[in-house]
């Protein structure tokens, strides 16, 4: 029966009515999708060189995407020359199997952000300690990686996601380990020669943390606890948080029917245990601000962790993080990457206020990180966007941009206007949109 329906001469108005109602309901869902109210606990700080009016535009922002069903809370954190200029508290911090309201203590999975919390400064160190190079090849540390003619790529590439390696390696769902997703990546081939574009994949930091494991003989988790997260004093962050920790940490997505909450989102690094070099980290808004502000501070420790002997005063060197917070890739791509960070790539949500100085990164369950040395400001953001499922418009992306402007547009104390704050990643996109 159906199939004399559909060889009918109707079938092409049946199935654009079917279509058409998809289509209709997938709209009226996005539309009447809301979450309720929650939290509102706002702080603006009164601190000299700010226009502190302007921040509270930031609540109402946040609070209408969760009205619509956007995402169910925000932790929004903001540092400007070391002094905390705002925090709020908004929304939800998980809606099943129950309605939880936020708590600025909620630890999210920060996603993404693990490749520049823990990767990224694992690396940096090694390269101080003149253990690694950036500019070898990856082949010199790690020899099988050479196969399939990917002898070339060097660390650097692997940073800029530049390497040419492709965004994923085959049923990263499955139950694996992290050696058969190693043995997977040195059967790889390149999509393109190294060097010559831009092309965001999660491979290129399982492949950093794997040579950060193989140098250090340190496991990525037990090396970010030992060199980054104790010395620092970040002590809600970490790998596979404990079950004890359960009720403060943001779940993410019903997968399978099954809620993702204390375990990674990310399928290549559940997949192996939660632990890998691109995403698996937890953390909340006071650590990322900690980290954030040494940052600023030329990698200096907080002031109380610091060794009355001197031995330990630095997690890194001022010039290791200006290397890897300055544009690293080349002048022809429109992308601009640090080792490592965002500058000016797609990805970026500095707005369009903030210097191009300015460097960041996103995670995809809703985090992100963004740090401006011009103004001595650093700006966390933490949603957890994919919960109990991801909305259709990613209108958090818009939001942090958003943020960046007020936030940026708050600033009066700007010492100097011998700085650029309109990127050429910027205006090819802008213009690309214009001439649509």
């Amino acid at each position: 029966m159906l199939k004399s329906i559909f060889s009918s001469k109707s079938s092409k108005s049946i199935i654009f009515l079917l279509l058409t109602g998809l289509i209709l309901f997938g709209k009226s869902y996005s539309q009447t999708r809301h979450f309720p109210a929650g939290a509102h606990e706002i702080v603006i700080a009164n601190a000299s060189g700010v226009r502190t009016d302007l921040l509270k535009n930031i609540a109402p922002v946040v609070e209408k995407s969760i009205a619509r069903g956007d995402y169910p809370g925000a932790v929004i954190l903001i540092g400007h020359r070391g002094q905390i200029i705002y925090r709020g508290v908004l929304g939800n911090r998980r809606i099943v199997p129950n309605i939880a309201p936020m708590r600025f203590d909620t630890i999210f999975d920060i996603a993404s952000l693990t490749k520049i919390v823990v990767t990224t400064p694992a690396i940096m160190q090694l390269v101080e300690q003149g253990r690694i190079d950036l500019d070898a090849p990856v082949s010199q540390y790690w020899p099988a990686f050479a196969k399939q003619g990917k002898q070339s790529v060097t660390i650097r590439e692997l940073l800029t996601h530049t390497s040419g390696l492709p965004l994923d390696v085959a049923n990263p769902t499955k139950k694996s380990t992290s050696h058969a997703v190693i043995k997977k990546i040195e059967q790889l081939k390149l999509l393109h020669s190294p060097g010559s574009k831009f092309l965001y994949s999660d491979l290129n930091f399982i492949v950093l943390a794997h040579l950060v494991e193989m140098i250090s003989k340190e496991r990525i988790d037990h090396y970010a606890q030992n060199h980054i997260f104790k010395p620092l004093g970040m002590k809600n962050t970490f790998f596979t948080p404990s079950e004890k920790l359960r009720e403060r940490i943001a779940p993410t997505e019903l997968i399978n029917k099954k809620l993702r909450w204390g375990q990674v989102h990310d399928p290549i690094a559940y997949s192996i245990g939660g632990i890998s070099g691109n995403a698996g980290v937890f953390s909340d808004a006071k650590d990322l601000g900690i980290y954030a502000q040494s940052l600023l501070d030329g990698g200096k420790l907080p002031h109380v962790l610091r060794d009355k002997n001197n031995k330990l005063d630095y997690f890194l060197g001022p010039l290791s993080i200006t290397k890897m917070t300055t544009a690293q890739t080349p002048d022809s791509m429109v992308d601009v990457r640090g080792l490592g960070w965002d500058i000016d790539s797609s990805y970026s949500n500095r707005g369009v206020l903030l210097p191009t100085q300015s460097f960041g990164h996103t995670g995809w369950t809703g985090t992100s990180l963004w740090i401006d040395p011009v103004t001595q400001t650093w700006i966390v953001i933490l949603t957890s966007r994919a919960h109990p499922s991801p909305a259709i418009n990613n209108q958090l992306a818009q939001d942090r941009r958003t943020i960046a402007n007020i936030v940026s547009a708050s600033l009066v104390d700007v010492a100097s206007f011998n700085f650029n704050n309109t990127g050429k990643g910027e205006l090819s996109r802008a213009y690309t949109i214009i001439n649509k």
